[in-house]
């Protein structure tokens, strides 16, 4: 519609962050459970790097994804998508409307990393079937959505069973995925040490996660459960860093002030 080239927000952000990846830079990121658009608007003003809405377990929607999506343009923060599990049609609903990029549960070997990128690439690259609605701006830039989306959308697996960590080399080694994402709750229950952190049974697959992402030139993530545990992971070369999420800080901060004036704590 529009004879001007124009730059798209959500897709020049998202190859910063890409960029940044690669020059070796630890990015913050949350997730985000509740359904509020404010929450998005909140976390990217707070500095995080990258936001990731989470549709698998909470009761967010496509709706929801959108409004985050539109809240979070305001902010440096690229927001990501996480799906139910791998479904083609929902990753490309999700990325119609403009999130730049999918954070994807279920994927457990290379052939499932390769169906992750062709659904996030248009043709001859991919499968993504043509429709940006919200991503090209409805229109008015759809032409530059489409050349641009290909080499800047975000491929990133999450990595939480043993299967995928078996498979981890041919994983990261697929063309198109960023980097992979560990979900340390579902890989502890898989590998039957659940929570068990400091076990060095969940240690010993960690390290080949990240070994794999190194030999690769990958970007190695996890989610972190303390503000300790985040700060090794950013020391030992660890680079996508989800340090909790909305309903996390709420509870937390909310039982800290009942705790500190009922309870008789001083801090």
């Amino acid at each position: 519609m529009s004879s001007t080239k124009h730059v798209i927000l959500e897709l020049e952000k998202a190859r910063k962050l890409k960029a940044r990846l690669k020059a070796g830079e630890v990015c913050l990121g949350a997730q985000i459970a509740l359904s509020d658009p404010a929450v998005a608007e909140i976390l990217g003003r707070a500095g995080y790097d990258w936001l990731v809405v989470d549709t698998e377990h909470s009761a967010n929607t496509t709706a929801t994804v959108r409004a985050m999506l539109q809240a979070a343009t305001s902010t440096n923060a690229v927001l990501l998508a996480r799906p139910l599990r791998f479904d083609p049609d929902e990753i490309r609903r999700f990325l119609d409307l403009g999130s730049p990029g999918i954070i994807c549960p279920f994927i457990n070997t290379g052939k499932e990393a390769e169906k992750l990128v062709e659904a996030c690439r248009y043709p001859p690259a991919g499968v993504r079937g043509y429709g940006p609605r919200r991503a090209g701006v409805y229109g008015f830039d759809a032409n530059e959505y489409f050349s641009d989306a290909n080499n800047s959308l975000l491929c990133i697996p999450i990595i939480e069973s043993k299967l995928s960590v078996e498979n981890i080399e041919e994983i990261v080694g697929v063309e198109g995925i960023d980097g992979v994402c560990v979900g340390p709750m579902d890989l502890s229950m898989s590998l039957g040490l659940f929570k068990q952190f400091a076990h060095p049974g969940y240690l010993e697959a960690y390290e080949k996660v990240r070994l794999a992402c190194h030999k690769y030139k990958k970007a190695m993530g996890t989610a972190c459960y303390s503000l300790d545990h985040a700060r090794r992971c950013a020391a030992q070369g660890d680079q996508l860093l989800l340090i909790g999420g909305d309903d996390h800080y709420l509870s937390a901060e909310a039982q800290r002030w009942v705790e500190a004036l009922r309870g008789g704590n001083k801090s």
